[in-house]
């Protein structure tokens, strides 16, 4: 009787351990996991992904190359919605393309013996560059540097001006290298105003016709020479800029 109440006994314990062990076992199918939830990719409220860019060189102050025999130093010039920009965009760097025209009356001082004339003339310079720039970041204020190559024409005459000291034509044609740094703002999305400077390395051919009879008849007194020249722009450009085209996420 003992023993079988013993068997009795430990098949109980049997029925209720199993009881306990099956109460912590819970099927793999039957979890309830959260959702999995991907973060988003991060975006800005100023988007810049865009394509392209045109921009419209609003105003620079800067320097030519020496006209006729004009002194070290150039003067400063200002001009106002004379250039255009056009960019392709690949991520932070960007492939530019862009033209200037300055074509204005000025005065400059041109060394002679005994005397620093100011000479009027009739100025034109025009520049071609293509380079590239690399922005710091991609957020509404953005950093950027970078360089372009290119090529410069340039003339100067001063006839037609009354009282000029000199008489003379100036034709000069320059390779260009133009490192430079700048700042871009976007104030609403697609629109940026940016501003920048270069510093300019150029090998320059000039031919200098003289005129010795004070018109400009007869044969001239040809000068030609080829020089490095280096000139500044503490403002090259300020452009508004506009960017379409927005690059796929």
């Amino acid at each position: 009787m003992l023993s079988q109440m013993r068997y009795i006994l430990l098949a109980v314990l049997w029925c209720v351990g199993a009881d306990q062990l099956s109460a912590q076992v819970v099927k793999i199918d039957t979890v309830d996991y959260p959702p999995l939830v991907i973060p988003k990719e991060k975006t800005y409220h100023f988007n810049t992904d865009y394509w392209y860019t045109i921009a419209v060189r609003a105003y620079a102050y800067e320097q030519f190359p020496q006209l006729l025999n004009q002194p070290s130093g150039q003067p400063y010039h200002s001009s106002y919605f004379n250039g255009l920009l056009f960019k392709v965009n690949d991520n932070q760097i960007s492939y530019r393309l862009q033209a200037a025209h300055f074509n204005n009356n000025i005065e400059f001082d041109n060394e002679c013996e005994g005397c620093v004339p100011k000479v009027p003339g009739k100025f034109r310079n025009t520049a071609v560059k293509v380079g590239a720039e690399k922005n710091i970041n991609y957020s509404r204020f953005q950093p950027y540097f970078g360089a372009d190559v290119g090529f410069m024409i340039q003339k100067l005459s001063t006839k037609g001006f009354d009282n000029t000291p000199v008489f003379a034509e100036d034709n000069k044609n320059a390779l260009l290298f133009s490192p430079f740094v700048g700042i871009k703002l976007y104030i609403v999305p697609r629109v940026a105003v940016s501003a920048e400077a270069n510093f300019n390395v150029a090998y320059t051919y000039q031919k200098i016709n003289t005129y010795s009879n004070s018109s400009f008849t007869g044969a001239p007194l040809q000068t030609k020479r080829y020089r490095w020249e280096y000139f500044f722009a503490p403002l090259a450009a300020v452009t508004l800029q506009y960017s379409f085209a927005m690059m796929n996420k």
